[in-house]
């Protein structure tokens, strides 16, 4: 065991942590990987592994004391937003928030009251009684989980006979046994990204995001995160200030925030949130386009319970806005993955600055409609949209993934010529 360096301790290993854990190490520190996997690809960079699930606060804290270890950091797990609090609080190490901040937004139900009450609009939602004598077929709602998330548990119902159905089975996803009942919003959604340091807030990104959708319109899971959204001068005059109000009323002072919202003629209605950095490796594009890397910042705030030079850090806000950016989502239909060809080649397309692979040769893809589906991301940042345009196309035309039959396993690729 090495002694002399400060020990960071990362919640979860999966491949986009790869070059958070790099960079760390880089940085001068001693980087342990912990999750409930064997081969997990951050555990094979980092300096040392523990096999413990994020969820089992009391061996993490235990193994933490007897390797005295300095930080802990949940970068982007959405399951390990909670535990992670529980960690530091156990520890009195510096976390980014505390239980208020993560319950709040962790949890869709209360994610939208306390939207309500900074007068951001919501969803409709309705109870059961509400939706007994509606007409789901003109009507659809979704049904969900109050607390799960990657897509897990969420089903579209456009019909009565299904209803109890989906609601118990939406249930075996949530640890709060909680569903939430809301209108089927057919409609842009865009996600928003901000950035707390000492309690002053930055919106780091806005992205409209499109889906990969099957002919028969059956969702695979997110096609693309394009930024700047093509609402970002609206949501900044209608609604930035408001959230920023919001966040700081609550208690933000430091960390990553991320809110999804869908833009419904007019008026953003947010459903979703999360208290850290995307899985989507968006912080990259932002570390393009103005020098400042989100993930080091957390990194340095595990160890030294501050991130740095706020004057610096000030350059984060909206900057993402001054180039055309995109993540490319690569999904997969289901089947056994044979082979994965072209992610080392796209390196060399004007405007790539990275991709990650989720799934290896061998892996199989058992359904439709989560994270799982998603064979890898591409990060584009372009000077302007008919230069990523192009791009994009260059990639699409290089990546090639097929199952153990030789068939093709990728779902429609999103098409930037439909760009609206």
């Amino acid at each position: 065991m090495n002694k002399g360096k400060k020990r960071l301790l990362v919640l979860g290993g999966i491949s986009v942590l790869c070059d958070v854990v790099k960079s760390a190490k880089n940085r001068g520190y001693y980087v342990i990987v912990a999750d409930y996997l064997n081969n997990s690809p951050a555990k094979e960079v980092a300096d040392e592994s523990w096999l413990i699930s994020v969820d089992d606060v009391d061996s993490i804290v235990d193994r933490c004391i007897r390797q005295g270890i300095d930080g802990v950091m949940n970068y982007c797990i959405d399951p390990a937003q909670k535990p992670y609090q529980k960690i530091c609080e156990r520890l009195g190490i510096p976390c980014v928030a505390g239980y208020k901040q993560f319950d709040i937004l962790t949890n869709k139900d209360k994610l939208a009251e306390c939207c309500r009450l900074y007068g951001l609009s919501v969803v409709e939602e309705y109870d059961v009684k509400a939706i007994a004598g509606m007409n789901l077929d003109n009507h659809p709602i979704i049904i969900k989980p109050v607390d799960s998330r990657a897509s897990k548990g969420l089903f579209v119902c456009n019909s009565q006979r299904n209803v109890n159905e989906l609601i118990n089975e939406s249930l075996k996803y949530s640890k709060r046994k909680k569903v939430l009942i809301q209108k089927y919003m057919e409609c842009h959604e865009v996600m928003i990204k901000y950035l707390a340091c000492e309690g002053e807030i930055f919106l780091s990104s806005m992205a409209d995001i499109y889906n990969c959708t099957l002919e028969k319109g059956k969702r695979v899971y997110m096609g693309a995160h394009i930024y700047p959204s093509k609402f970002f001068i609206e949501y900044l005059e209608k609604t930035n200030d408001k959230v920023i109000k919001m966040l700081k009323s609550i208690g933000i002072q430091n960390g990553a925030i991320t809110l999804t919202a869908f833009y419904d003629e007019g008026v953003f209605r947010f459903f979703d949130s999360g208290l850290r950095m995307g899985g989507g490796k968006d912080w990259r594009i932002v570390k393009e386009i103005c020098g400042i890397d989100i993930a080091d910042l957390l990194t340095e705030f595990a160890i030294w319970g501050h991130m740095g030079d706020i004057l610096k850090i000030k350059k984060v806000d909206k900057a993402f806005a001054s180039k055309e950016s995109c993540i490319l989502y690569i999904n997969a239909e289901p089947g056994k993955i044979n082979q994965i060809k072209g992610f080392d080649e796209i390196c060399d397309i004007s405007g790539v600055i990275d991709y990650h692979l989720c799934h290896k040769e061998g892996d199989e893809i058992m359904s439709l409609g989560t994270a799982d589906n998603v064979v890898g991301r591409i990060m584009l940042v372009c000077d302007n949209k008919d230069k990523l345009i192009k791009s994009i196309q260059e990639v699409k035309s290089k990546i090639i993934v097929k199952n153990d039959r030789g068939e093709d396993m990728i779902a429609p690729v999103y098409d930037p010529n439909l760009w609206d």
